[in-house]
């Protein structure tokens, strides 16, 4: 049995509703800096010691992968695979605010298709997919007690793959999004991914 530990980043300027920024810029606030120290303080209590931290390409990740990387002793790896779903390009949201950009978002997902692309620096949301799908291929090789901060869309995608659901089309990215809102999402949630031996996975929430 192996377990990989997945941690969504602490509170993110974004999550503020603050002025839009390329999203592999969005630092975390101050608020999330503490969320951070005080996870890797409630970690050393009564989780076991890492043997590997990796993040995303996102600095809010990297950020929030800090005081565990100074307390461990360890340097954060940046995987792609981590990397959250960028639905919307900067060029789009430039100069917006939280609730503009939520208007834009949620239309997003009433509408787009699996294969939009919505600016050069945005996703497709079957790209965002094969990250996910390319994890669940990685993950087995990965270390017992790996620690993977990453995201809360891509956490959400994580659980809904490991069901068995499928994303083909517009109404399928609706019901995944219901599916994820209603996951426990807060900043700094933990999940468990435990790996048998002959490779059937569970994720857990709620572990600390």
């Amino acid at each position: 049995m192996k377990s990989i530990y997945i941690i969504r980043h602490g509170q993110s300027l974004a999550n503020t509703g603050a002025e839009s920024m390329p999203d592999k810029t969005v630092p975390i606030t101050d608020q999330g800096m503490e969320q951070a120290k005080k996870l890797c303080a409630k970690w050393q209590a009564a989780l076991p010691t890492p043997s590997a931290i990796y993040c995303s390409q996102m600095l809010r990740t990297q950020q929030t992968a800090q005081p565990f990387c100074e307390h461990y002793q360890l340097a954060a790896q940046q995987l792609e695979l981590l990397n959250e779903l960028s639905c919307l390009g900067f060029a789009t949201v430039k100069g917006l605010m939280g609730k503009e950009r939520s208007k834009l978002a949620q239309a997003y997902w009433l509408t787009a298709d699996v294969n939009h692309r919505d600016a050069e620096d945005a996703d497709t949301f079957a790209e965002f997919l094969a990250r996910i799908d390319g994890f669940i291929a990685t993950a087995p090789k990965l270390k017992h007690n790996s620690l993977c901060f990453s995201h809360g869309q891509w956490i959400g995608l994580l659980a809904w793959r490991l069901l068995g659901c499928t994303l083909n089309d517009n109404a399928d990215m609706q019901k995944f999004r219901q599916f994820q809102t209603a996951m426990p999402m807060y900043n700094t949630v933990v999940y468990r991914l435990d790996i048998s031996d002959d490779g059937v996975m569970q994720l857990k929430a709620g572990v600390i």
